[in-house]
């Protein structure tokens, strides 16, 4: 059977599904199919349309939801039928995962005419008519209402004049106008005009006026003549308490760790530090330095509140506090007080974390990782991590059995909280930056083939441009790559193939490395959400620059050396793109796509094997080994399809992968998913075939897989199991690549060759 026939299936299959939505409308009522607005406007195309979308939310109630353009939920709703009681399995999947129809009842008409109007006339169209028309099938008792909407002219803003009686206020007011939201010409908007309100608000309290309030402001608004223009006044409204206007500077300004007093006369100031027009009492354990960088407040400076969020969330961004409170007092002249108060977390943590790994070589077996943490080794809350990572890992059965492979090293990581530049940055986030450095260590040993030596030195920069933003930034990444006690049979292996052996031979990784990520998930309301990242690395350029200066040799194969190491030369760069979609409160549409390109050149001929891309695995794609697909169409020979460390690797990888989940009981979850992609190589190498990638080439070259994931989703982690089969395999002669048709789930060697079980911890994206 074709895939294609399955397409048909499933599409008649949910066309019938759904052919009986008003199964459970009453006598007498319809199935209300929704609204649709018409409009008659002279306005801008572009303009209509954003309008309609801004209206189409203020019209109640919603209809059934739609999935693939089918009312699926009502499908289920109708298909389970009315349960005899109030329990049971029938009732509790009706209940959660069915929804009942949306009656015409429910529907009132003229109260939307009336919203409708409203929001228009906020939007800056004063003459708006609004009217409806019921749409009755009454054969299939369904209803939809129609709204004729003729907007008029839209008003604009002719003049904005802001006249507060209050020299200093009308000072401020003015040296920020640039940033004002209302400007001539922009159409008359409600919301535009509260959002102005509360940027001056805002002004304000960051210069000075701590008991100022937006709602003492307010908007005159008058139309201009038959132009279809606005004048728009902002005026102080009467009776405005005093204290909000006047002007508060900082008396005093303190800080302390654990203290409960919040009455100045209380402190103890014998055991203060001045420091800066700030007074510190943070005890022998934390440099009061490092703390009164972190504090915006100072004394004699105009109060801000945009300086006092600032001094809580950068202290709290240190990461060595459980809380920083914010407590302001005010004096009986215009001064006040603050004091931050700072309860510390504990100082130092060990931790430990156990793995059980199992893989689709038919290796098995535990790794564990100790972690020690300082959250204030040199009293600056300067983080010090140190790890220790370990694995073993054998065949039970199989080509390698009671062979193990294992890998060791210990990795240090030191965040200081800010930047270690030579000038001082100015405060651009409300986010703490960091300065890296790292240095890590890692022996693996391959049964059978090398032992693999990595070491590794960085230095670099972290900070947040929002809470979505997050940038790293590592101006020195050195990585010395070694291989030892390569066996005769791994050796006969890349020595016939030359683009192998340059990946695995030494090699001295150094360049700058940057990373941009954007998160919406940080925003759980939000029901469209999106991840984003950026990566880019480039290596050798400085390293062949000062082999060239110190006049260094090249080595017996030909290579550039620095110091008689060879060194690696490329640019690298990828983007990692996430949509996640909420259909439900419970379920979800989950998309992943991964780009990325490898380009050497220079001193090198391929990327170091560290460095290639790979696809195939738990976390890519889940019907095909680790690592084992590509580059392009080659395949390892058959000899060597158990030998799981001949990963072949590429330069450039395309990946896209698309899972629904949806829970299905307490904890237990499941996903319906597609996988897609592979790796290609970016010069060409005549000792592997048909690898290199070609534009054209690349729909006929990807692997395709689909699967079925349970997933003990446990709050704290997530135990995933994901089973895969493969649907297109691209080694195969071409033609023949679709395997959907190849089904055997009833035969032994079928299953062995094309289910994919994978076990892993957290979802794949």
């Amino acid at each position: 059977m074709k895939a294609v026939n399955y397409f048909y299936i499933i599409t008649i299959a949910l066309l019938v599904f759904s052919c009986k939505a008003t199964k459970y409308v009453p006598e007498g009522d319809h199935l209300y199919m929704g609204a649709e607005i018409n409009f008659q406007s002279t306005e801008k195309k572009s303009d209509i349309r954003r309008l309609r979308n801004n209206l189409e939310k203020d019209i109640k109630p919603r209809t059934n939801k739609r999935i693939l353009g089918l009312p699926l939920k009502l499908g289920i709703y109708n298909f389970l039928g009315t349960p005899k009681k109030q329990k049971g399995i029938k009732y509790k999947l009706r209940r959660k995962l069915g929804e009942a129809p949306v009656l015409y009842s429910k529907v009132n008409p003229l109260f939307s005419v009336e919203v409708l109007q409203s929001d228009l006339y906020n939007r800056g169209f004063f003459d708006p008519k609004v009217t409806h028309s019921v749409i009755i099938d009454e054969k299939n008792k369904k209803v939809k209402v129609i709204y004729t909407i003729h907007t008029g002219r839209s008003y604009r803003i002719n003049d904005y004049r802001m006249t507060v009686p209050d020299s200093a206020i009308n000072k401020i007011i003015a040296e920020f106008a640039d940033e004002t939201l209302i400007k001539k010409g922009k159409q008359y908007n409600l919301e535009r005009l509260k959002s102005e309100r509360a940027r001056l608000d805002k002004t304000l309290k960051n210069n000075g006026y701590y008991h100022f309030n937006a709602d003492y402001f307010s908007f005159e608004v008058d139309t201009v003549g038959s132009d279809a223009t606005v004048n728009v006044k902002l005026k102080l409204k009467p009776a405005v308490p005093e204290k909000a206007m006047l002007r508060y500077k900082m008396k005093e300004v303190y800080v302390f760790i654990d203290s409960i007093s919040s009455r100045r006369n209380d402190i103890d100031l014998s055991d203060t530090v001045h420091l800066e027009d700030v007074t510190l009492s943070v005890g022998q354990d934390l440099r009061a330095s490092a703390v009164v960088r972190y504090v915006y407040l100072k004394k004699d400076d105009y109060y801000s509140r945009e300086n006092q969020q600032l001094s809580v969330n950068r202290l709290m961004g240190m990461d060595l506090f459980k809380y920083v409170d914010a407590h302001i007092e005010e004096t009986d002249s215009a001064k006040l007080y603050a004091f931050l108060y700072l309860s510390p977390l504990k100082k130092k943590s060990l931790s430990a974390e156990l793995d059980l790994v199992t893989k689709s070589n038919n290796f098995s077996g535990p790794g564990v990782i100790l972690s020690f943490l300082n959250r204030n080794v040199f009293k600056g809350a300067e983080h010090l991590t140190v790890n220790l990572h370990g694995s073993v890992e054998t065949q039970f059965n199989g080509e390698f059995k009671g062979l193990y492979t294992y890998e060791i090293g210990p990795s240090v990581k030191l965040a200081v909280p800010h930047f270690i530049l030579p000038f001082r940055v100015k405060a651009f986030s409300l986010f703490t930056p960091q300065t890296i450095f790292t240095a890590d260590y890692n022996f693996t040993r391959r049964v059978n083939y090398f032992d693999l030596t990595s070491l590794r030195f960085g230095f670099g920069y972290s900070w947040k441009e929002s809470l979505a933003k997050t940038h790293e930034l590592m101006p020195l990444n050195i990585n010395l790559f070694r291989i030892r006690n390569v066996s005769d049979y791994f050796m006969s292996f890349i020595e016939t193939n030359e683009g192998l052996r340059r990946k695995y031979e030494d090699q001295l990784i150094a360049g700058i490395t940057y990373s941009y990520t954007y998160n919406e998930q940080v925003y759980p309301e939000k029901k469209n959400q999106f991840y984003i990242n950026f990566s880019a690395d480039i290596s050798g350029n400085t390293v062949a620059l000062l082999s060239d200066a110190i006049g260094e040799e090249r080595s017996a194969n030909g290579t550039q050396t620095f110091l008689g190491i060879a060194y690696s030369q490329y640019g690298k760069v990828g983007i990692d793109i996430r949509n996640y979609l909420k259909l439900t409160n419970k379920t979800q549409f989950a998309a992943h796509m991964i780009v990325g390109v490898g380009v050497p050149y220079g001193n090198s001929e391929a990327l170091p094997f560290i460095k290639s891309y790979f696809s195939g695995g738990a976390s890519s794609i889940r019907a095909f080994p680790v690592n084992s697909l590509g580059p392009g169409t080659y395949r390892l020979p058959d000899s060597l399809q158990n030998a799981f460390f001949f990963q072949q690797g590429g330069d450039i990888k395309l990946e896209w992968s698309a899972e629904y989940r949806f829970p299905i009981i307490s904890v237990i979850k499941g996903a319906l998913f597609a996988d897609i992609g592979n790796t290609w190589l970016y010069p060409t190498d005549h000792t592997i075939p048909n690898a290199q990638f070609k534009i054209e080439n690349v729909p006929n070259e990807l692997a395709a897989g689909i699967g079925f994931g349970i997933r003990a989703d446990l709050s704290f982690f997530i135990i995933r199991l994901d089973l895969a089969t493969p649907v297109r395999k691209p080694w195969l002669p071409e033609g023949e690549r679709w395997v959907l048709d190849d089904f055997y789930l009833g035969k032994k060697d079928w299953r062995r060759d094309n289910l994919m079980l994978n076990i892993a911890i957290g979802y794949p994206f």
